[in-house]
């Protein structure tokens, strides 16, 4: 089973130039003998080689992030591949104090696909079970504030 979504974000902020980020995902849940998520970034390379391993490595978390919030269950023998099919950042910035500091473009990409791999994925399942898939809300035990239920910051 295959699906696709193509998403257009765009930033304003009154201290920085609007960013917009444009993607093209793909997710597939073939049948398999093995069990693991494979990860394919079939877009032409946009950044700049410094960062490229760095900005990477935040759509990776971004994929694992959204198929751990989107709720759906672990398969045995299911392998779950996302192929980023097109990725364009407009503006791209051009220097690396810009795309560290200034916009933080890491996180962008990181949440983006996060989104994206989890509206595909309950999607899938839906389509696969028949059953809607949604995140239930655990209130904390009496050992625990409400605050540790969700991250506030990321690195």
């Amino acid at each position: 089973m295959i699906s696709e979504q193509n998403v257009t974000c765009r930033y304003k902020t009154e201290l920085q130039d609007d960013i917009e980020i444009q993607m093209r995902v793909q997710v597939e849940r073939p049948s398999s003998d093995g069990s693991d998520v494979a990860i394919e970034l079939n877009y032409e390379r946009i950044f700049p080689e410094e960062l490229e391993d760095q900005l990477h490595q935040r759509l990776y978390n971004g994929v694992h992030g959204g198929y751990s919030v989107s709720n759906v269950p672990y398969l045995p023998n299911t392998m779950l591949v996302v192929r980023v099919l097109e990725l364009k950042v407009m503006p791209l910035p051009q220097n690396i104090k810009d795309i560290k500091e200034k916009i933080n473009l890491g996180y962008l990409l990181e949440v983006t696909i996060s989104g994206i791999v989890e509206v595909l994925l309950r999607s899938i399942e839906n389509l696969r079970t028949g059953k809607e898939t949604y995140y239930e809300y655990q209130p904390p035990s009496e050992n625990e504030s409400d605050d540790n239920n969700f991250p506030t910051e990321l690195d």
